[in-house]
């Protein structure tokens, strides 16, 4: 792991909360609607999460995501950004169809209607399903919310590099790579 890193990941705060707590260690991401090169790439190996609350949807949540998103709903400074979690990509697949995504369900905080949605979105594109390790920042670390850091895309650079130093992991080592084995294997199978 880096010890300081300049590039976020833009993401849902209500998955970027799930991910710092454990409960999610499964990003599903297609793109946003004005990426670099117009196309979704996983550029950064490792990277902090920028919560957004742009597209945050109760309808494209699992139930019991919705009380979170409801907190969330009423907690943001819209003139500042909070970040308290830092991700390392492990694996990154493609998914080839719905039933594939909707049977590790348990690993996102999206339902089935997210993941269809995902699919009809641009159809022909890929939808990359990548399995991250999640650390938590000792310090929740609070930047002004620059005009760079807003719009649909899915990477940003930050205005200066954070430091990752002491982050820990959201969940144990061991209980880490049981979870992405029984993802891989579910996925691949």
């Amino acid at each position: 792991m880096k010890h300081e890193n300049d590039r976020a990941f833009k993401e849902w705060a209500v998955a970027c909360d799930a991910m710092r707590d454990g409960r999610q260690i499964l990003l599903i991401r297609k793109g946003g609607i004005r990426e670099e090169g117009g196309v979704f790439t996983m550029s950064d190996r490792e990277f902090f999460l920028l919560p957004t609350f742009e597209h945050q949807n109760a309808a494209l949540l699992q139930d019991n995501m919705l009380p979170r998103l409801e907190a969330r709903r009423n907690a943001p400074d819209l003139a500042r950004v909070e970040i308290d979690a830092y991700s390392v990509v492990d694996t990154i697949l493609t998914a080839r169809e719905e039933a594939q995504v909707n049977a590790v369900s348990h690993e996102t905080v999206w339902n089935a209607e997210y993941v269809r949605q995902r699919f009809d979105f641009n159809p022909y594109d890929p939808l990359y399903l990548v399995v991250l390790r999640t650390y938590r920042l000792p310090n929740l670390v609070t930047l002004a919310l620059l005009p760079e850091y807003v719009g649909c895309r899915s990477w940003v650079t930050l205005e200066c590099p954070l430091s990752t130093e002491g982050a820990v992991p959201a969940i144990p080592d061991a209980e880490f790579l049981a979870r992405r084995d029984r993802l891989l294997a579910a996925l691949e199978g």
